[in-house]
């Protein structure tokens, strides 16, 4: 197998090594339910392997597996390292061994200085004491390799997402990676910080690096992979060098993982428009700290009833300080007009906000829409008590009723909605935020990055959703840093750049390369 890699550079597996790993007839019980059947599947040297399937396929469990996270004594079967039988029992156990696992959730301390965290528990040592001019020195030249331009003394709370992933990555390099797992690297960066991501992961390749790349965002492993693993119901259902499937691999991946064949990954049904539901006029937000440019900048837009309106920008275009600022989380900093139904509004508290029927799904779930100690109905419930409540008493038979409605329209999977909430997968956990609003009646949704890390069977039931949404006359203004979702769904897209929309395209008037150059602001043209 020979692949070439968006730079031009030819990676090529290394023949004269034995595979990096390699697991034979694995199987993990959790409780009485099959978690791993008879798993075997082989990842050869100094290549990166894309590794797909829904959530609950056996991909994580197997990734912890291989990572010590579940000791050998929980799960039977064969694990080789480098042609070698091995069996890990703990985390640090798997990193002597040059196995590294960046999660999905970085695990960061945040008051960390970045040389602090990076040599953690390793600090160099001279005379009995830490060698702070080499601990900072060493950082400095880790940060230059990738390209990083912060400084070894700033705390890790200061930094991008982005750049935390950059480091905990580095972190691993500086403790001899062999096999470095990704577990959606992509889902919190934006589509430079996507590209530069790739390019780092490319140059693993020159240090002799296997990467384990997992993701839901199948078309990025046409960029970036050399084979690809599907796994469904515990089990590989699947596996292909993306040199034999070129652009058809989302699609040959979709078919495996579902077991059928999925006609369209953006199921977009255009419906009747009528009058503006929501309307911003000169709307425009000021930063938190004075003297420092605004964040929006004099927008001025509208989305009507049966519509999805499309808004992309890259991280500090302000399109997502737009979206909150609708939900009236910027209150002291906006000036600006908006009308819901034709009327004028003031919206300076998400109170507000609901009371004129907007409703809003934030990106980060866990953080800002869940209480994840509650259980299914509480969460789902919860914006919506204030009419399921008699003479200031919460109706619970009702409460329950509604609960239980949305529940089954929305098709979660739980065992009851009495569960904890924290045990849903990520594309339930999401259903439920989307029923906690449907329960509350709005006339407009606010959708922030509303299929992050959630699985292609998700990606479509809540593409669904935005369907029926528009159907009945509701407006979506749909806001995500995946172009192909803004492209596939929304009616009408605009694009934004330094707080300003710079641009506005019809449906099926905008290509991806287009949108980036306005987005970027490498084209200057007038919206």
């Amino acid at each position: 197998m020979v692949v070439r890699r968006e730079n031009g550079h030819v990676r090529k597996p290394a023949t004269d090594l034995p595979p990096a790993v390699k697991l034979s007839g694995i199987d993990k019980w959790f409780g009485g339910a099959h978690a791993l059947r008879s798993v075997s599947v082989t990842f050869e040297s100094g290549l990166v392997h894309a590794v797909a399937g829904e959530n609950g396929a056996g991909k994580s469990t197997l990734m912890k597996i291989l990572s010590g996270v579940i000791p050998a004594s929980d799960y039977s079967g064969t694990l080789e390292i480098d042609g070698v039988p091995q069996r890990l029992h703990s985390i640090r156990e798997a990193e002597r061994r040059g196995i590294f696992l960046v999660p999905q959730e970085l695990h960061v301390v945040p008051e960390l200085r970045v040389g602090e965290f990076m040599y953690l528990n390793r600090e160099p040592q001279g005379f009995g004491l830490v060698d702070t001019r080499k601990l900072l020195g060493d950082t400095a030249h880790w940060l230059k390799v990738f390209n990083l331009q912060a400084s070894p003394l700033a705390r890790m709370e200061e930094l991008s997402t982005h750049e935390q992933q950059l480091i905990s990555i580095a972190r691993a390099m500086t403790q001899g990676v062999k096999l470095l797992i990704l577990d959606e690297p992509t889902s919190s960066l934006t589509e430079p910080e996507t590209a530069l991501l790739f390019a780092q992961i490319d140059d693993l390749h020159q240090h002799g690096v296997t990467t384990i790349y997992i993701s839901h965002r199948l078309h990025e492993f046409e960029r970036i992979a050399d084979t690809c693993t599907v796994m469904r119901d515990g089990s590989v259902v699947e596996r292909f060098s993306l040199r034999d499937t070129g652009a058809d691999t989302p699609r040959r991946a979709i078919r495996a993982m579902l077991g059928r064949d999925l006609n369209e990954m953006y199921p977009k049904v255009p419906a009747t428009t009528g009058a503006p539901l929501l309307s911003l006029r000169n709307w425009t937000i000021g930063h938190l700290h004075p003297g420092r440019p605004d964040v929006v900048r004099d927008v001025t837009l509208s989305v009507k009833a049966g519509e999805v309106l499309g808004i992309y920008g890259l991280l500090g275009s302000g399109a997502f300080a737009l979206a909150r600022s609708i939900f009236g989380v910027c209150a002291g900093r906006l000036t600006g007009v908006m009308e819901v139904g034709g009327e004028p509004v003031r919206v300076n508290h998400p109170r507000d906000a609901m009371q004129h029927g907007i409703a809003y799904v934030p990106a980060e779930r866990k953080r800002d829409s869940l209480m994840l100690t509650q259980s299914v109905a509480n969460n789902a419930s919860l914006a919506a008590l204030s009419r399921l409540n008699w003479l200031g008493v919460v109706d619970r038979n009702a409460e329950l009723r509604e609960v239980q409605r949305y529940i089954k329209s929305l098709q979660v999977k739980c065992a009851s909605i009495e569960q904890p909430i924290s045990e849903l997968s990520g594309g339930n956990q999401q259903k439920v935020v989307a029923a906690k609003w449907l329960l509350t009646e709005p006339r407009v949704f606010v959708l922030e990055e509303p299929t992050r890390g959630v699985d292609v069977n998700a990606r479509i039931d809540f593409y669904e959703l935005i369907n029926k949404l528009t159907a009945a006359g509701q407006a979506v203004i749909l806001v995500s840093t995946d172009l192909p979702e803004v492209l596939g769904m929304a009616d009408r897209v605009l694009v934004m750049c330094e707080g300003r929309i710079v641009k506005e395209y019809g449906r099926g008037l905008a290509t991806d390369e287009e949108v980036m150059l306005h987005a970027t602001g490498k084209n200057k043209d007038p919206a």
